[in-house]
């Protein structure tokens, strides 16, 4: 497990500067808007803020964490090692452990919306199984992204086009829907298939992101 410990989350947040509290602040926003909402109609907005704000933002990381290292091939071979462990500490291991500090304040406000809407209006479990699964692609789908473009500007532009196309159209266009539309955070048999199709999507574009690490070094 030594190449675990080359991660230093504090030096990589350090060097995101400002950029790196952008998550919590969405956050933050959503955990005051869902404190101050003033009835149960307002949880199709807030359900519209997670979806189409909080989990997309969880590729912030995942993207800025490549912004200094994918200028060029030569400074990703530099900080890419021979060994497989270095390529893994350096892409999936590190996403994956600022995608879990991403987590744990998300589930601070899942956990606020429980608060402020108890059981049986909504139940913790749901809201995990509804949006975590969300969270999770959208983590390594800019991952895969950035890897893939190496241009902070191309998984962004994606990802907000993406975003901006299903709030205006919803379902009614033929892309895959990340999000659930849910509007009373319910979990129906849609939205566990839904949950397992964004997970195994996710695995797939984490492995096909270290997939293009590896074949990166080899070149």
């Amino acid at each position: 497990m030594a190449f675990v410990k080359k991660i230093n989350i504090s030096s990589e947040a350090k060097s995101m500067g400002i950029d790196f509290y952008v998550p919590f602040l969405i956050i933050l926003i959503a955990i005051l808007y869902t404190c101050f909402s003033p009835d149960l109609e307002s949880l199709q907005y807030i359900s519209r803020i997670i979806e189409f704000v909080v989990c997309p933002i969880a590729a912030w990381w995942s993207v800025y964490l490549f912004l200094n290292h994918s200028v060029d091939k030569d400074k990703t071979a530099e900080l890419t090692p021979n060994s497989s462990p270095s390529i893994l500490s350096y892409g999936l291991i590190r996403v994956t452990s600022f995608f879990l500090i991403f987590l744990a304040a998300f589930f601070v406000l899942l956990i606020s919306i429980t608060l402020r809407y108890p059981y049986p209006y909504i139940s913790l479990f749901n809201l995990t199984i509804i949006y975590a699964p969300q969270t999770v692609l959208y983590c390594y789908l800019g991952f895969f992204l950035m890897v893939l473009s190496r241009n902070i500007a191309i998984p962004l532009f994606i990802l907000l086009t993406y975003i901006a196309v299903k709030y205006w159209t919803t379902r009614d266009i033929p892309i895959y829907n990340v999000m659930s539309f849910s509007i009373d955070m319910q979990l129906y048999p849609r939205i566990i298939l839904l949950a397992v199709k964004n997970i195994a999507l996710a695995l797939a574009l984490a492995v096909a992101g270290h997939f293009i690490l590896v074949r990166r070094k080899k070149i």
